[in-house]
């Protein structure tokens, strides 16, 4: 029996379990695209409208979320496709990918299924192998369906299927790194850590290039992130950056190949350091358990926030320089470089929060694996109430997401503040970190009410957080109606220093939040239990 015996059987398992998952993430991305290039074209029907928008994507914000820039010197609709929405479609392949990799690899590990399936005749590779074919399988066929959308309008073929390829290729480059990860810690969520830590630090490295120097510097070819765009599709298309996608893969399967036989299954390479043979005075409690089992998530977590935002801080001093070199940006962002940088720092504070939305949202998901793993089901069986234990689960989860929310917001300020040598940022930051943070834990009440009376529901917490990411990201753009903005979750309470923050509508947000976590409580002493 060779090492991928039985990899064939593997794929069409996986494809099989994740039929509906992958066939919502692929029509989600596409469909995106396909009514993005329309609403582009009716958005800026005119030179002067599309030249107006180019100096907006010349910002330091439209530098961020929109790359070097390939284009705007005549902004046609190509190139305002690639920098419109590369970086949204890759952040969402990101989280695909890696998900789906750790999905098929280190959970099936941790829950015990991959040893039952290696007792059987399946070879040691079998599993990733499988794994990362599917993933390759998915991305190639959301790049072409994109490619297609966008030659649907008439645009250049060719520049359609290199940028289409250079998604794709993006999207099995992060779950390359996912597959590395995996073979570092033994538990599934330290692994998405790591992974999305990564991704993070690639995605600030692509930033940091394409700040430095127009056109992208060198710290922005050390990123995947990057590639697709200095292809130039619609401007002046090369093939060639597209080559480091294939050496990047090479290197980084050989590496997850290498490591994996280094390890026992089950195992990580980083060992779990023993815990004390008995429980002290702070392990005899549900909540202080939920606690110490999620410890590594929490920390891995808020370092990734911390990093992201303190870096995304410091390119306050990039924003002075812009508007230094070209007045008109300053005309464009209100004429003060205050009010610049703090509408800069406020886009950058709604992911922050949005990294914590989706650490609650994980958090409270705990119970649900709990309960299908059995464990909560022996727990409950002993002198531990119903409420006790669940209420226990939103502490942490909301402890947690306040944390990593208030985090985030230092970490912003001192950034800000190292760079242009005012302190006052930090206090600033970690105000405007504050004044968003029931847009998070709205997340932890909506996974925690849908916990308690509807479990199998939970799609629902993440169709709300995805509708609200891409709300926030692209609905302007996209020229969503007020009502429709307002159904984001990101965007109903005001976003200080950008904003003035509003009481009224912070405390309604709150009591909603806690309004929902009472209920939730209810409903989950009501409901019957899931047993293994």
């Amino acid at each position: 029996m060779s090492a991928f015996t039985g990899t064939g059987t593997m794929i069409r398992f996986i494809l099989r379990r994740d039929r509906i998952r992958l066939s919502v993430w692929t029509l989600a991305l596409v469909g995106t695209t396909a009514v993005t290039v329309p609403t582009l074209d009716e958005a800026f029907p005119d030179e002067e409208s599309r030249q107006a928008r180019a100096a907006l994507m010349d910002t330091p914000t439209g530098v961020v979320f929109g790359g070097p820039g390939y284009g705007l010197d005549d902004y046609s609709l190509g190139p305002m496709l690639v920098n419109e929405l590369t970086a949204s479609l890759l952040i969402a392949l990101a989280v695909l990918s890696i998900l789906h990799v750790i999905r098929h690899t280190r959970a099936e590990e941790e829950s015990g299924r991959a040893e039952l399936l290696r007792a059987n005749v399946l070879g040691a590779g079998a599993q990733s192998t499988a794994a990362l074919v599917t993933l390759t399988l998915v991305n190639l066929l959301i790049g072409g369906l994109i490619a297609l959308s966008i030659i649907a309008f008439d645009m250049p073929v060719a520049d359609s299927l290199a940028y289409g390829l250079g998604l794709a290729l993006a999207g099995i480059s992060f779950g390359a790194i996912a597959a590395v990860c995996a073979q570092v810690s033994e538990h599934g969520r330290t692994t998405s850590g790591l992974s999305f830590l990564v991704v993070g630090l690639l995605f600030m490295a692509r930033v940091v290039g394409d700040l430095a120097e127009q056109g992208g510097g060198l710290a922005s070819w050390l990123s995947p992130f990057a590639w697709v765009q200095q292809t130039r599709p619609f401007v002046d298309l090369r093939w060639e950056p597209l080559a480091l996608y294939g050496a990047f893969l090479v290197v980084t399967f050989a590496i997850a190949h290498v490591l994996a036989g280094r390890r026992d299954l089950g195992s990580g390479l980083v060992a779990t350091r023993p815990g004390p043979v008995g429980a002290g005075r702070l392990l005899r409690g549900p909540t202080t358990l939920h606690l110490h089992q999620q410890r590594g998530s929490i920390i891995t977590w808020a370092i990734a926030v911390a990093l992201f935002s303190f870096a995304f801080g410091t390119l306050a001093t990039e924003i002075q320089g812009m508007l230094e070199a070209n007045p008109d940006i300053g005309v464009i962002l209100g004429g003060d470089v205050d009010d610049a940088v703090g509408g800069f720092l406020a886009v950058i504070t709604a992911y922050v929060v949005m990294a914590g939305a989706t650490f609650g949202a994980l958090s409270v998901l705990r119970v649900w694996s709990e309960e299908n793993a059995g464990r909560a089901e022996l727990v409950l069986s002993t002198a531990v109430g119903r409420a006790h234990w669940f209420g226990g689960v939103l502490v942490v989860a909301t402890s947690a997401t306040v944390f990593i929310v208030m985090v985030g917001g230092l970490g912003l300020g001192l950034g800000a503040s190292v760079a242009i040598e005012d302190f006052e940022w930090v206090w600033r930051m970690v105000e405007a970190s504050l004044a968003q943070l029931p847009g998070a834990l709205g997340f932890v009440a909506l996974t925690a009410l849908v916990l308690g009376l509807l479990p199998r529901l939970t799609f629902l917490v993440w169709l709300w957080l995805a509708y609200s990411a891409l709300t926030t990201m692209l609905g302007a753009l996209l020229g969503f109606p007020d009502w429709a903005m307002n159904l984001s979750a990101f965007e109903i309470l005001a976003k200080p220093p950008m904003d003035e923050f509003e009481v009224g509508p912070y405390l309604l947000y709150l009591g909603a939040v806690l309004s929902a976590g009472a209920v939730s409580l209810v409903g989950f002493r009501n409901r019957d239990l899931v047993t293994a």
